[in-house]
């Protein structure tokens, strides 16, 4: 009898053992398949005062460390609610939309972006969504914005149509013949692109000024958001302005560069300290040289737009919104009317463009699925409040019947 007990002892303890190591090897299995990872910045100080700088992002497989849920983009495919209330320490990764621009080859248009921006937005850890520039665009651009963005960057392109009063209300002051000649000279940028125009200035409008999303305007796309903003351009600035600082040099396309005066105390002073090197003390301005694509410029800057610099014949080379440019606090609305992604030997400053840039649509993603997370504490909080009304009110009508119910019986 005892010896039959051990027995059965035993093997319980056996069978215990068998299902503990079963248990444990399935664990250990599913895990090498199915443990999502979160993706962790390298961490870094914040400041309370603005920060112009960008923060760098690895997503090299050694940060990808195990965790239990995958919080990109702050959302879990395990536990939902930790994924909508704790999102700080996670990689953000934020989207950014760039609109492509048409080039004719091969006797066919074909949209494209260049990939020099492609690379700095994702070196810097956002990822770039592409638009293409068609009047289609315009009635699909719910499904691209589904799930929000965080920053638009436009760039080059043809000159922008007159439909949009670029040169003011009374329109370029140039005689006819001028403007000819303009249009000869510059053939492929007065070729204007109607659909690119309108799906650029809805994005301008609607996201960047009335949502506040981070805006990097490049060449075209700096005249675009003065001219959004109320202000005004030069048709052409070797005609209005004069020529003793050449703008524009088909000759030498990519190697052509004029110097331009950075003003102190400003983002790209920032992202320059190099303009004020070698500069004896009490310095006003810095000094770079930048390359030039543009036949346009600024010839009234609008109204809460402040300079950046400026090219020796007065004409703004940058500007932007003082009180919308603070990266840490997802604030970014910059033109530039040179090309820093073309410049990326001459500068390091010019890469601190761009991871500024990210580093503004990263904290600008970071806040709206903060608010968006207690958007949905308070509508839970609500219906749970609701239904405690509900409740109440169904349990004092259920003992209202209940009296009248004793009252008949009586």
């Amino acid at each position: 009898m005892e010896q039959t007990r051990m027995m059965g002892a035993k093997q319980r303890r056996t069978y215990a053992t068998i299902m503990v190591m079963t248990l444990s090897s399935l664990i250990a299995t599913s895990s090498a398949f199915v443990t999502p990872f979160a993706i962790r910045p390298m961490s870094g100080t914040r400041s309370s005062t603005i920060s112009w700088g960008p923060r760098m992002h690895s997503a090299t497989p050694a940060m990808c460390m195990p965790h239990t849920s995958n919080k990109v983009l702050g959302y879990s495919l395990y536990n939902e609610k930790e994924a909508k209330t704790d999102t700080e320490n996670d990689c953000v990764w934020p989207r950014i939309l760039v609109v492509s621009r048409r080039h004719l080859r091969k006797g066919k248009f074909v949209d494209f972006v260049g990939e020099y921006h492609i690379d700095l937005l994702q070196e810097f850890g956002a990822a770039p969504i592409l638009l293409p520039r068609t009047m289609k665009t315009l009635d699909q651009l719910d499904a691209f914005t589904l799930g929000g963005i965080d920053g638009v960057l436009l760039m080059e392109g043809s000159d922008i149509g007159e439909q949009y009063q670029p040169f003011g209300e009374e329109g370029p002051d140039l005689e006819s013949e001028v403007l000819a000649e303009i249009a000869s000279k510059y053939a492929s940028d007065c070729e204007i692109d109607d659909a690119k125009d309108a799906l650029e200035m809805r994005l301008i409008k609607e996201k960047v000024l009335s949502d506040g999303v981070p805006y990097l305007g490049l060449c075209r796309g700096s005249q675009l958001l003065n001219v959004a903003m109320g202000g005004s351009l030069y048709c052409d600035v070797t005609a209005e302005v004069g020529g003793h600082v050449q703008h524009m040099d088909y000759d030498n396309y990519d190697g052509h560069r004029h110097p331009i005066s950075v003003l102190p105390d400003t983002p790209l002073a920032h992202w320059f300290p190099e303009a004020f090197e070698g500069s004896q003390g009490g310095a006003q301005v810095g000094y770079l040289s930048v390359n030039s694509y543009h036949h346009q410029g600024v010839k009234r800057l609008a109204r809460g737009l402040e300079p950046l610099c400026y090219s020796p014949d007065g004409l703004i080379e940058g500007f932007y919104d003082p009180s919308f440019t603070d990266p840490a606090r997802g604030k970014f609305r910059v033109g530039l009317q040179w090309h820093p992604e073309r410049m990326l030997g001459d500068y390091p400053g010019c890469r601190k463009v761009y991871g500024a840039f990210v580093r503004a649509a990263e904290a600008h993603r970071r806040i709206t699925l903060k608010a968006q997370a207690k958007g949905r504490e308070l509508r839970v909080r609500e219906e749970r409040t609701r239904g405690v009304v509900v409740k109440k009110r169904g349990r004092r009508e259920e003992e209202h019947g209940e009296r009248e119910r004793e009252l008949v019986r009586a």
